[in-house]
């Protein structure tokens, strides 16, 4: 009896303890099926939103190219206001009457803006010499051109020649913060008063040099901070706090305050409308997004707004200062998330539909480091340099557009990967 007592009680607790182990463990394979099937059906969510969102886009632009018009005919009187009778040639100028006089000729030059390709309407006299200016269509964001139109820059082109060189800094003197702009201007005035010289006033033109390739400090610095970003992201690589804030600093500095030529959502609106500009004059936008496109589809990282983004250096430099911390938000995580792709693809839309990358720009880049813009993007400004005091990068976190686009680019990858790996596995 004495010894048989501890061996029941042993098997009664072991009896005890049997059919919990196998409870546990069912209700345990139950938890972990739950979470498998929530995953797969979030994933085939994210799937459908991410195809349903290139279609809606491709579906704005399809919209935006078949309402593009514009009627030049006002444009040409605009840009020869003496004229009583404006004709167009065969050779497809336009030639311009007063009291039925042939008192000069109007090209259409183009030049490639900022946010892409520029129409102005060129009038020269009988001499060759350019008489008015008048920009036909455009695609700068309204706040830059409306600074180009309020200074006396067009007066500077009145006068010139087709033989003039009409280079920025040489003889004709560009308006700060607008180098592109300005550029794409001056490029527009060459080609009209060239075109017109040649074929209606058979005077000799010329030949063009070959174009040179823009490569200056700029780009030099962009290159050098995307090897430091890519190699500093490496596990082995030393040092890397102090060579990530270097970069922010550099980037901050030059690409910001000397340049102002952070990467924007007009610059990507204007490569999805297909305004891809010349890269010799811009190579450094080429540098920025192909770098950006390689890093993520490579590796799935974007050194840009971790390592050398100038506004997220200044927001990271106010968060020092404030000791910002990343708060974290769960119970609105997702409205703030969806807030944000939202604003994105709604400014994208907006873009195509009207077939100007900056009229839906919200961004506030131009607003620190020119101190130039609207009372509202004032007023937004002041709200995020409070808010990094305290939130570590907030406009990075629950503005910036550049971050959907950075997410959906690593979900095809991701996609696209799974996707091979599934065919490699189960021929």
């Amino acid at each position: 009896m004495h010894t048989d007592g501890p061996r029941t009680r042993t098997n009664r607790l072991e009896g005890r303890k049997g059919p919990r182990v196998k409870k546990m463990s069912s209700e345990s394979m139950i938890e972990k099926k739950k979470p498998a099937c929530s995953h797969h059906s979030s994933r085939k969510r994210e799937r459908v939103l991410a195809v349903g969102t290139m279609l809606l886009i491709m579906a704005a632009w399809a919209v935006g190219f078949t309402l593009e018009h514009a009627d030049t005919e006002p444009y040409l009187y605009q840009a020869m206001p003496g004229a009583d009778r404006i004709e167009k040639t065969p050779q497809g100028s336009y030639a311009a009457y007063g009291t039925d006089q042939l008192i000069g000729y109007i090209s259409v030059g183009e030049g490639n803006g900022y946010g892409g390709p520029m129409n102005v309407a060129v009038a020269t006299d009988l001499d060759g010499k350019i008489t008015g200016l008048a920009v036909i269509r455009h695609r700068e964001t309204p706040e830059w051109f409306k600074r180009v139109q309020e200074s006396d820059y067009f007066s500077c082109f009145i006068g010139k020649k087709f033989s003039d060189p009409f280079v920025l800094g040489d003889d004709i003197d560009g308006i700060s913060g607008a180098t592109y702009t300005s550029r794409a201007v001056a490029r527009a005035s060459l080609e009209g008063s060239r075109f017109v010289a040649e074929n209606n006033l058979d005077l000799p033109v010329p030949a063009r040099k070959p174009a040179q390739v823009a490569f200056g400090p700029p780009e030099g610095v962009l290159l050098l901070l995307f090897a430091l970003g890519f190699l500093g992201r490496r596990k082995s690589f030393r040092h890397k706090k102090k060579v990530r804030w270097l970069s922010m600093l550099t980037g901050m500095i030059i690409l910001g305050f000397m340049y102002t030529n952070p990467l924007t959502l007009s610059l990507v609106n204007k490569m999805l409308l297909g305004f891809w500009p010349d890269w010799h004059t811009h190579l450094y936008w080429y540098v920025l997004l192909g770098g950006i496109l390689f890093c993520l589809v490579s590796s799935g990282k974007n050194p840009y707004c971790e390592w050398f983004c100038p506004f997220g250096a200044a927001q990271e430099c106010l968060g020092t200062i404030g000791g910002a911390k990343a708060h974290a938000v769960p119970r609105y995580k997702f409205v703030l998330m969806w807030l944000q792709r939202g604003l994105a693809l709604a400014a994208i839309l907006i873009a195509m539909v009207y077939r100007n990358p900056g009229i839906s720009s919200y961004e506030i880049f131009g607003t620190l480091f020119d101190l130039k813009g609207s009372i509202l993007q004032f007023f937004l400004l002041g709200l995020v340099v409070l808010a990094s005091l305290f939130v570590r990068r907030p406009w990075c976190r629950y503005l910036c557009p550049i971050k959907p686009i950075e997410s959906l680019i690593r979900f095809l990858r991701k996609w696209v990967k799974s996707n091979g790996s599934a065919k490699i596995q189960f021929p």
